[in-house]
């Protein structure tokens, strides 16, 4: 009797997982509201500075803990996808200079997610089978192989933040681009935040007595 109470018990729970599982892969797959792409397609145009930090595994290649700023590439293909470029890609103690490239959806959140996400407005966006492709610095990356990367991300269409992360599939190597909001005016001051970035990482290499 107990192991048939103990076996109902399970088919239920697995039953409910199963259901749970089933309705948010209904949701992700429903079409995002009209307006919140017509929102994302302004926020998201042309080029962008954002600051993100190189990650390899979990080493923050880029050293300072805000990152470095970073331009992303940005255009509408006309099945509703956008294209994301990161072109040039090394800073700090990166090993490997980066191109990347990939075409992203726009999708609704899930069940789990709405509850890190709050609030109106939040889209997701995500990617497969991205490009990369990289030069190599350290001689010990040389010989390895280019990567099919991914990318996975939430917009607020309402608040303009964003948050996402650029997986390069090389070397372990990521590109973190964390909580913080879209400013457009940050493109005509890019060269004047890489040249205080570049000013901040030399300071803390001495602090800390990197080469």
């Amino acid at each position: 009797m107990k192991n048939y109470i103990f076996t109902v018990i399970v088919i239920l729970f697995s039953s409910a997982i199963f259901s749970a599982c089933t309705a948010d892969e209904e949701i992700t797959q429903a079409p995002v509201a009209e307006d919140y792409i017509q929102e994302a397609r302004t926020i998201l145009k042309d080029s962008i500075v954002l600051n993100a930090t190189a990650m390899m595994g979990t080493v923050n290649k880029t050293l300072l803990d805000k990152g470095c700023p970073l331009k992303y590439y940005l255009n509408w293909n006309v099945d509703g996808t956008l294209k994301m470029q990161i072109r040039n890609f090394c800073v700090g103690k990166m090993p490997l200079t980066i191109w990347f490239d990939i075409n992203v959806k726009f999708m609704q959140l899930n069940s789990w997610e709405k509850q890190e996400y709050k609030g109106d407005g939040w889209v997701k966006f995500k990617g497969q089978d991205g490009h990369t492709v990289y030069e190599a610095i350290d001689e010990e990356y040389e010989n390895g192989n280019k990567g099919e990367g991914y990318v996975t991300g939430f917009l607020n269409v309402k608040t303009r933040e964003i948050e996402f992360v650029t997986t390069f599939n090389v070397m372990n190597m990521s590109s973190d681009v964390y909580l913080q909001k879209i400013d457009p005016t940050r493109m005509e001051r890019f060269e004047e935040e890489f040249a205080q970035y570049e000013k901040d990482l030399e300071e803390y290499k001495k602090e800390h007595g990197i080469s």
